[in-house]
């Protein structure tokens, strides 16, 4: 029903305006489409109530447009009675803001969500994108690269740190690289089957726990853990150092090779493997023989393959 109003006449008492019947019965009909869209019909049960500045729908249903003022982060259009400085506003085209204590939390805008503080999500974060070039720090992700980090920092882009906000890796920015800090240790294996390590001096490639292989500059080490004695040697151009208690006892080179010290043989030598064709001139001299006058080379049945007799023989 349309509003019905009362004709009041075009002056007083001309008789033109509605009896006092028709108008009662108009206000009466107004009054009855009020109470029947706000109430029972004859009571109201809307919960609307209002005061001198604000007027309070208890648990409306609103089912066209509710439009609201812009509001501002201190003061948000959609807020809660006693706290005015909490709720939502609208700080630009395009945006919806929320505020907490006069302070912006949330940006919802063409661009996405944009959160300031700390976010702490009860089940998980699953990205459905991959990152970009320029991302100062996103989580992407990729059927083919599963789950992708990337970072812009002016000397590391991806720094992880420990539950003591130490550095435990970082990536230098813009490289391919990963920088562990001096002392760090790669354990593989619940016993540390194999460890990567860096102690300063050395370049730790392996630690078995009783022998370390290193290297330090072009040079490949095999050392004692425990003193830290070098064993063997591989120097970048093919040379192999032997060690004896830092010693070395065999070096080799392009030219041959040099023995340090009394070599024993202790085995049998093999039949015709030296003859004294094939020995050097003064490869075996008076003063390695000292006192014998006569060397014989055997084989292992006890045949004399070849004689040397000495300066004193």
């Amino acid at each position: 029903m349309a509003y019905q109003s009362i004709g009041l006449g075009t002056t007083e008492g001309d008789g033109t305006g509605d009896t006092l019947r028709i108008g009662g019965d108009k206000v009466n009909d107004n009054f009855v489409e009020i109470y029947t869209l706000l109430g029972t019909g004859s009571a109201l049960t809307s919960g609307i109530s209002a005061t001198a500045s604000v007027v309070t729908l208890a648990g409306p249903s609103i089912t066209g447009v509710a439009s609201f003022a812009d509001g501002s982060v201190s003061a948000p259009s959609i807020t809660n009675t006693g706290d005015t400085n909490t709720g939502i506003y609208f700080g630009a085209a395009d945006t919806v803001n929320v505020t907490t204590g006069g302070t912006k939390r949330v940006d919802i805008d063409s661009s996405g969500l944009d959160v300031t503080g700390n976010v702490t999500a009860t089940g998980t974060v699953e990205p459905a994108g991959d990152t970009a070039a320029g991302d100062n720090a996103a989580i992407g992700y990729t059927s083919a690269e599963g789950l992708i980090l990337t970072g812009q920092g002016s000397t590391s882009d991806i720094t992880l740190k420990n539950d003591a906000d130490a550095t435990v890796f970082t990536v230098p920015t813009g490289t391919d690289d990963i920088l562990f800090p001096d002392s760090a240790r790669i354990l593989m294996g619940a016993s540390s089957d194999l460890e990567i390590k860096h102690t300063g001096s050395h370049s730790y490639l392996m630690d078995s726990g009783t022998g370390d292989l290193y290297v330090a500059g072009s040079t490949v080490y095999i050392s004692n853990a425990a003193t830290d004695e070098i064993g063997l040697k591989f120097v970048q151009d093919g040379a192999v150092d032997l060690y004896h208690n830092n010693v070395v006892k065999l070096a080799t080179s392009a030219a041959g090779g040099t023995l340090t010290g009394v070599w024993v043989q202790t085995a049998n030598i093999a039949d015709d493997a030296v003859t004294q064709a094939k020995m050097a001139n003064d490869s075996v001299g008076s003063a390695e023989m000292k006192t014998l006058s006569t060397l014989l080379i055997k084989n292992s049945g006890g045949t004399t393959l070849a004689t040397f007799h000495t300066a004193g023989a």
